[in-house]
């Protein structure tokens, strides 16, 4: 058949119909440059704002540490006082006279200069002396509640209690008290120091938050003590249902985080810690509408800047359309093509490091972690631990309901072992056919032996049958091993010892957990 000739008119229909395309191309080119530079000024707008946010929770982080730190050393330093006043009135009962004593408070009032007072008040709530050495008439402070808390509560630790006034001059304090008894244990009255909240309202007045940020000093039981900017009438105020309450301090004892606040309903970005010694909180924040201020005038100056590029754009010419399609093609094949093998190298990485039965890590995961993690202990001279988990009479399980049912049974076993290991550090593996490892990097022999116990006793009270086992269920043997390992341990070293440890649990009865010598 031969070729059939293109007319003229065809032609001319053909550069008519390109030209027009390439018209088109120009303006979808323009509008994609535009479209371009508005990604981009949102993108660096959105990126510039999440980094404010979060370089204002870390200020707020460090901020809180600081002050529970501050808060810490300020009612250690009371309580220290109180500690030896009530050790040497109980110690001294017979020859320590009231004179002596008023000397003595006074002595250690002056000590320590946020300290208000000290007292001692008897078994009714009546003044026995005081630092000033001035007695109000018929004093007594029965009705107060570390007075009511220390009558009613038989242990000796301190209490610090919510922020109160002070009868004798009518300050704001916070107190901190301890329990005196007599000899026979029963209740002699109350040890009281007071600090004066304004020896904490000075540093946190001092401290540049914004005009509207706060500084709370909360309770263990979800009361405001101390608010900056002071306001007595919230003083008291419980926030046990806030976000600090039931959001953040469940997830950690310190943080950070952007919440709306209980009290006043402002958002704000947050940092808080728990003190180690006393159940207090610490509550740092900015608004977060003063932490995005100046973001704000960045963003509208990026914004006038983009529009003028995009003005400039507007008056350029369409030529390199065709071309910017052809790369534009390629590059969003070239992507999809890169993420189709991430997602095949992820499934087959998986495939090579994740046990086919359990789900659990397999051999080769759990050589690589323990080596790794061994490293890191190494270089940070922490410690790691290791559980070596072991089916008890597993062939015998084997035996008498098949094989098939074994799978089942380890299966069972290794959601039991995961359910037990929360960290997101720890590794569970199988080791072997019936034998499991959970490798626990910063972890010393207690905590190890304390998750072998959870391990053991939820396995026990899985209550999975096993009639060949001699108490007619399925249980585990677990050898612990820990060690803060030196420059030539190798994992094979802490492996061999909870594998000796697992030889003694299993040869001294079984179920059971054994620590490694």
């Amino acid at each position: 058949m031969g070729v059939k000739k293109v007319k003229e008119p065809v032609l001319a229909t053909s550069e008519h119909v390109v030209t027009k395309d390439k018209s088109r191309a120009a303006i979808r080119f323009l509008l994609t440059v535009c479209l371009s530079l508005m990604v981009v000024a949102i993108w660096e707008g959105w990126s510039a704002r999440q980094y404010r946010l979060h370089d204002k929770e870390i200020a707020m982080a460090n901020l809180a540490q600081t002050l529970s730190s501050q808060a810490q050393a300020s009612i250690k330093q009371a309580d220290t006082v109180l500690f030896s006043l009530v050790d040497r009135i109980e110690t001294e009962r017979m020859r320590l006279d009231l004179p002596l004593l008023k000397r003595l408070l006074s002595a250690q009032r002056n000590e320590l200069s946020q300290l208000h007072g000290l007292f001692i008040y008897d078994q009714q709530g009546a003044w026995v002396a005081n630092s000033s050495g001035i007695l109000p008439p018929n004093a007594n402070n029965s009705d107060r509640e570390y007075f009511i808390y220390h009558r009613d509560h038989p242990d000796r630790g301190p209490r610090v209690g919510l922020s109160i006034k002070s009868r004798s001059t009518g300050e704001w304090v916070l107190p901190v008290s301890r329990r005196i008894n007599n000899p026979d244990g029963t209740f002699a009255g109350v040890a009281l120091a007071t600090i004066y909240l304004d020896h904490f309202l000075k540093l946190y007045n001092s401290i540049d938050i914004g005009s509207n940020g706060v500084i709370n000093l909360i309770s263990g039981d979800a009361k405001i003590i101390l608010r900056r900017p002071f306001n007595d009438a919230v003083i008291g105020t419980s926030v046990a249902n806030g976000p600090l309450f039931t959001q953040l301090l469940p997830k950690g004892p310190s943080g950070t985080a952007t919440v709306r606040s209980y009290v006043d309903g402002v958002e704000r970005v947050v940092g808080f810690r728990r003190l180690d010694d006393y159940p207090l909180v610490i509550f740092s924040a900015m608004n977060k509408e003063e932490v995005l201020a100046s973001w704000r005038q960045e963003t509208l100056m990026s914004a006038a800047i983009v529009f003028l590029l995009m003005s400039i754009l507007g008056g350029i010419g369409y030529r390199f359309v065709r071309l910017m399609q052809q790369q534009n093609h390629i590059q969003n094949e070239l992507l999809g093509a890169q993420d189709q093998l991430l997602e095949i190298n992820r499934t087959l990485e998986l495939l090579a490091l994740e046990d086919a039965l359990t789900g659990l890590a397999n051999r080769r995961q759990f050589d690589l972690f323990t080596q790794a993690e061994m490293g890191r202990a190494k270089r940070g001279h922490t410690t790691i631990a290791l559980l070596m988990i072991d089916v008890d009479h597993f062939k015998r399980f084997n035996d008498r309901y098949g094989h098939l049912v074994g799978d089942e049974c380890l299966r069972r076993l290794s959601a039991i072992i995961k359910e037990n290991i929360r960290r997101p550090g720890d590794l569970a593996a199988r080791f072997g056919g019936e034998e499991f490892a959970v490798v626990l990097p910063a972890t010393d022999y207690v905590g190890a032996f304390i998750v072998a116990e959870k391990i053991r006793k939820a396995v026990q009270h899985s209550q999975i049958e096993h009639q060949d086992s001699g108490e007619d269920m399925v249980t585990v043997s677990i050898g612990v091993s820990a060690c803060s390992p030196r420059a030539e341990e190798t994992p094979d070293e802490l492996i061999g010892a909870a594998d000796k440890a697992l030889y003694v649990a299993k040869n001294s009865g079984r179920n059971k957990s054994v620590i490694a010598d």
